[in-house]
């Protein structure tokens, strides 16, 4: 069981975008995925049309009740939804450790976790096998990815962590610079950029609003298609451990 964290001390870079489509293109590609909403804000329950129901991300970390993962719309696809009382969680123990033992087995499990530092972020990266950080190819984001990196290789030195650039705009001055940053920031701070980008594609935005995965919504979108093929990327890199 692959336990992923999907964080970003930078709100706005498609962390839950890409949490939901990545997980929706691993499940069509055969794996078991489970995704775990540990964002208040709960925009990935609401992607997949659950939020609201329960039990939610609180109830497995504070071991209340029995929390069977809910069925999304895609065949292996299964989802914790998140919890506003997540913003008010605090803990001086790790509870990440009882919960994981609780789950059922699955391939791949994604935590969708919140910008910055919350007790269910840094409880859930402390808890990984890696780390995946979307960024923008742009200076905030990028100044984000950097403290990002610098957190958790200050906790965890040798944790694995990939990098993947979303809303991409190939056209851009802007774009192209800040890939040649992000090319040599991942060989001093030893961390994969991917080479799948996911482009800036109305379909994506769209299919959150309707409550599916891209690659439900529009399958021949410029969007749906970068996530199938990140999905194919990522996954070499995981099996190799």
């Amino acid at each position: 069981m692959l336990k992923i964290a999907v964080f970003n001390f930078k709100g706005g870079t498609a962390k839950t975008t890409t949490t939901l489509n990545l997980g929706a293109s691993l499940a069509d590609s055969g794996y078991t995925v489970l995704l775990i909403d540990l964002d208040g804000q709960r925009t990935l329950s609401f992607g997949l049309g659950l939020d609201g129901e329960q039990p939610t991300a609180l109830d497995w970390l504070k071991g209340k009740k029995s929390v069977t993962p809910l069925q999304t719309s895609v065949e292996n696809l299964f989802l914790i939804p998140g919890d506003i009382g997540l913003f008010r969680l605090d803990a001086n123990k790790d509870i990440f450790v009882p919960a994981l033992k609780k789950l059922p087995k699955v391939d791949i499990i994604l935590m969708d976790c919140s910008p910055g530092l919350s007790t269910a972020s840094v409880q859930a990266i402390l808890n990984s096998d890696r780390v995946l950080i979307p960024t923008l190819c742009e200076p905030a984001s990028l100044k984000g990815l950097a403290e990002a990196v610098d957190l958790i290789r200050n906790e965890r030195a040798d944790m694995p962590i990939e990098v993947v650039r979303t809303r991409y705009k190939t056209r851009l001055l802007l774009t192209k610079e800040a890939d040649d940053l992000l090319i040599e920031a991942s060989v001093e701070s030893d961390f994969r950029l991917l080479h799948t980008t996911i482009p800036e594609n109305i379909a994506v935005a769209e299919s959150i609003a309707q409550q599916l995965p891209a690659i439900t919504y529009a399958p021949n979108s410029s969007g749906a298609k970068a996530y199938k093929s990140m999905a194919k990327e990522i996954t070499k890199y995981w099996e190799k451990g």
